[in-house]
This record gives C-alpha cells, sequence and structure tokens, in this order.
C-alpha cells in the first residue's frame, strides 16, 4: 500500500511539473531590457515625428492655399535637412489658413520652414538611434549604451533599470531639440562613425517607415 501510495505521489508530482512546464512554454517571450530601452527610445521620438509631420504637412498646405489665393504657384520644395520627406497633399477644400496664419502668406512661410527643421531634426536623431544598433537586432548591448551615451559625453553606469536607460537617451532628445541643436547630434553621429556604426539596410527601412 506504501509503495502504491508512492508511485501515485510521484505521478502526481510528474503531473504537476509537466503542467507548469507546458505553461512557461506558452507565456511569451519577454523582452530583455537592451530591447525594451531600444524600443522605449525610438518610440518616444517616433511619436514626436508624427506630431512634427502633421506641423510641417498643415504649414505646407496653408502656404499652398495662399499661393493659390494669390493666383501664383509655390516655389519647388526644399529638401529637408540630410532627409527627404514629401508633405501631404494640398487640400481642395476650404480652408482655416486665413486664422490659423493671420499675417498671411509670410507667416504661413516661416512656419513650413521652422516645422520643416523640426521634422528633419527629429527624423535625423531617429536614424543616430538605429545606427547605434550597430548589430541591427534592435536592442543595446552594454557597449553600444556606452557608445551612444558616450557620443553625447555621458556616462553609461551598469545595474540601471530599463526606464532609466531608456530616460537617459529620451532625455537627450528633450535637451537638444527645443533649440535644433544639429551640430550636436551632427557631431554625436560622426563619433559613432569614427568607431564603425553606420547607416545599413536595415536601418534605412526602418527609417523609411517613419518617411511614410
Amino acid at each position: 500500500m506504501r509503495v502504491k501510495n508512492r508511485l501515485l505521489c510521484w505521478t502526481t508530482m510528474g503531473g504537476l511539473v509537466a503542467t507548469l512546464l507546458l505553461f512557461q512554454s506558452a507565456l511569451p517571450v519577454q523582452a530583455s531590457p537592451g530591447s525594451e530601452v531600444f524600443q522605449g527610445f525610438t518610440q518616444h521620438i517616433s511619436e514626436q515625428i508624427s506630431k512634427d509631420k502633421q506641423a510641417f504637412a498643415e504649414a505646407d498646405r496653408c502656404t499652398g492655399w495662399f499661393y493659390k489665393q494669390m493666383g501664383q504657384k509655390p516655389p519647388p520644395v526644399a529638401q529637408a535637412e540630410k532627409i527627404h520627406f514629401v508633405p501631404i497633399s494640398q487640400s481642395d477644400s476650404d480652408s482655416d489658413c486665413a486664422k490659423q496664419y493671420p499675417n498671411g502668406l509670410e507667416e504661413a512661410r516661416e512656419a513650413f520652414g521652422r516645422t520643416q527643421q523640426r521634422l528633419s531634426f527629429s527624423l535625423t536623431f531617429f536614424q543616430m538611434a538605429l545606427v547605434s544598433d550597430g548589430d541591427d537586432d534592435h536592442a543595446y548591448n552594454t557597449q553600444e549604451m556606452q557608445d551612444v551615451l558616450g557620443a553625447f559625453d555621458r556616462t553609461y553606469q551598469s545595474g540601471q533599470s530599463v526606464d532609466q536607460y531608456v530616460s537617459q537617451l529620451t532625455g537627450l532628445f528633450e535637451r537638444y531639440r527645443p533649440k535644433l541643436e544639429f551640430p550636436v547630434l551632427m557631431a554625436g553621429m560622426q563619433t559613432l562613425m569614427d568607431k564603425g556604426y553606420r547607416l545599413t539596410k536595415a536601418d534605412q527601412t526602418f527609417l523609411n517607415q517613419e518617411l511614410g
């Protein structure tokens, strides 16, 4: 009887272990901290890119609308610095541009240039974030974290949480974005290039998705 009870016990325990293993295998694979940092960083920039694209498209639409009211054709759209972006086509519907830009064409043109520069900066920073992922695995390892922070004179500290690393990286973007500090951004990019980082085909594909 004791032997039978032991066998029953072991059989029950074995069934529980098998069930636990099956349950664990069915759970979604959790992203590593490196991939979570990369995703948090690029998603933050991507959200700003969406806002910049909307603002740029609106300024472009209104600039075109003012030219149309004057019976003129707008000049060719200048290529955004370092980044090519095709603005949304102008609307033929009634426009509120006169209210949005009470000073007329010149004000709309100023907004066009300003929003174009902001979009260009965000896209270039996004490009830098992709380039600093040297092996294109959509994750930052320790060396990549050291390099991208070092490119902006920041020190990598081990043992931080994912949120702390993401905050440190997004803080760079938010620090330099208000004044559109292209020289600092391009110097950081050059530092990465000097260490062998490159814009790969995979990076370009990812970047093109932001442009779309």
